[in-house]
């Protein structure tokens, strides 16, 4: 193939490459979970280059051995970056494909002892800056236990056994988000959300809606995203006045509406959206905290920043991070994406001390969340072909985070 012309965009060449092969954007988008208007925004300019996984899905669905050939850059071979995984992902994934069916001799587990693991698990995921590894070291156990619990048919109480299974699910996902297994992250995410249908419970409902989302709109699936946040608000409209949960779960669902249109630029909806979720947390306890969704009156905040820096609207977005301070986030990891979310806006004013400064804080916050997030290796990457007095200060993030640049 003869080489493309010097001072295309990424997204030139991902369109002339998949043009010369003779594929549609359909079937280009297909091969990589995404829709086919989120591959004509990345070839039109109208959002930023994929991440590194992407890339290297878009890659492989071209038959492009070299991202260089993508991005116009320096050489990448594929073959480096195929998977990133944590060292416990195949022992996790053996433990969700092997629990669908939950069989097991003997009488169910104990539904008290399994809700305890589940809150065991969700402490460590707020509390430890490792949360990953503590996660894996929980987490298959736990899904059997729950899995078997589920479908026992002595189990004294199916419905609360079934929201167990849902949950631990969601607290799956929140372990192999990111890691290149995308596979891993839908089964989880689908799973959970039949398993709480199927047991009746809104608040099980919502929270599994969560999670689905948040693996949609991270695929660029906007429009699929936003149909079952619309679809979950609309459940839980009615009774979100009869328990805190359920009030917590409608306002995670409507800062999902948020953001997913200001991902999509509509800045209107986007900030309809967060103002009609703030004020149905202003209802909740000062000290409420819902681990699996951030839902609290702190991220009232936390949420400002996002939609404002996924609408581009930098100077909204600091002013937003500056009335907050990020140590009263109780959860670590979220405190650390915090963090990166007011370095993203940092970096688009070109302040890039400041970037240095926060990506610094969410490593020290909880180091496998930085290392694991996207935007953050995009923020490091940046840094490297910054000016000369911070590049030793990204090579060493990037070590930290385990990219190369």
């Amino acid at each position: 193939m003869a080489a493309l012309p010097q001072g295309l965009t990424t997204g030139q060449r991902i369109r002339a490459i998949r043009e010369r092969r003779g594929m549609s954007r359909a079937v280009v988008a297909a091969l990589v979970g995404r829709s086919e208007g989120w591959l004509r925004a990345i070839e039109s300019g109208r959002l930023q280059p994929p991440h590194l996984p992407v890339l290297v899905r878009l890659a492989q669905a071209l038959g492009v051995d070299d991202l260089s050939e993508l991005t116009g850059t320096v050489t990448l071979p594929v073959a480096m970056f195929d998977g990133a995984e944590h060292p416990s992902l195949s022992a996790v994934r053996r433990a969700v494909d092997g629990a669908p069916l939950g069989l097991a001799d003997g009488p169910p587990p104990s539904l008290d002892h399994v809700a305890a693991a589940l809150r065991a698990g969700w402490r460590a995921r707020d509390t430890r800056g490792d949360h990953r590894t503590a996660l894996a070291q929980l987490l298959p156990e736990l899904l059997t236990a729950a899995s078997i619990a589920a479908s026992h048919p002595e189990v004294t109480d199916t419905r609360r056994a079934q929201a167990l299974y849902a949950s631990a699910l969601n607290l799956c996902q929140m372990y192999a988000a990111y890691q290149g297994d995308g596979h891993l992250v839908w089964r989880v995410a689908e799973r959970s959300l039949a398993t709480a249908r199927a047991c009746g419970d809104p608040a099980a409902v919502g929270q599994a809606a969560w999670f689905l989302v948040q693996a949609l709109r991270e695929a660029g699936r906007w429009d699929s995203a936003q149909t079952v946040t619309e679809d979950t608000l609309r459940l839980l409209d009615p009774v979100r006045g009869d328990s805190p949960t359920l009030r917590a779960a409608w306002a995670s669902m409507a800062w999902h509406a948020a953001i997913t249109h200001a991902r999509a630029g509509e800045s209107g909806l986007a900030w309809g959206w967060h103002d009609r979720a703030a004020l149905a947390v202003q209802a909740l306890p000062a000290t409420w905290w819902s681990s699996p969704t951030s839902a609290s009156v702190t991220a009232t905040g936390i949420h400002g920043v996002t939609v404002a820096v996924e609408l581009r609207q930098a100077r909204t977005a600091l002013r937003l991070a500056g009335d907050l301070d990020a140590a009263l986030i109780p959860a670590r990891p979220r405190r650390s994406r915090h963090l990166v979310e007011v370095a993203r806006a940092h970096a688009m004013v070109g302040d890039h001390d400041r970037v240095v400064e926060l990506v610094d804080a969410a490593v020290g916050a909880a180091p496998e969340t930085p290392r694991w997030n996207k935007e953050t290796h995009d923020l490091v990457r940046g840094l490297a072909k910054g000016p000369a007095s911070v590049r030793p200060a990204a090579r060493r993030l990037a070590a930290e985070v385990g990219i190369a640049v």
